[in-house]
């Protein structure tokens, strides 16, 4: 199963972090979600599906800080 890895530097809490795996759990091809705080970037699991653009377009939609930075 592939992985993409992103930077969102807006993120800081729990709260953040549930907010993401929520929302991504609704994101077609999603298959798990890990939120990283202290590194500020989100792993996603995803099968063939999985469209980054509408992913990150949800997620920067929830939050005017949430800006996400592409990193594999």
């Amino acid at each position: 199963m592939p992985t993409t890895k992103v930077s969102i530097p807006g993120i800081h809490c729990e709260g953040c972090s549930r907010l993401i795996q929520d929302v991504s759990k609704d994101s077609t091809g999603v298959q798990s979600v890990r939120v990283d705080l202290v590194q500020k970037t989100v792993d996603i699991d995803h099968d063939d599906r999985f469209v980054l653009g509408d992913w990150k377009s949800e997620i920067e939609s929830l939050n005017p800080d949430y800006k996400v930075h592409p990193l594999s």
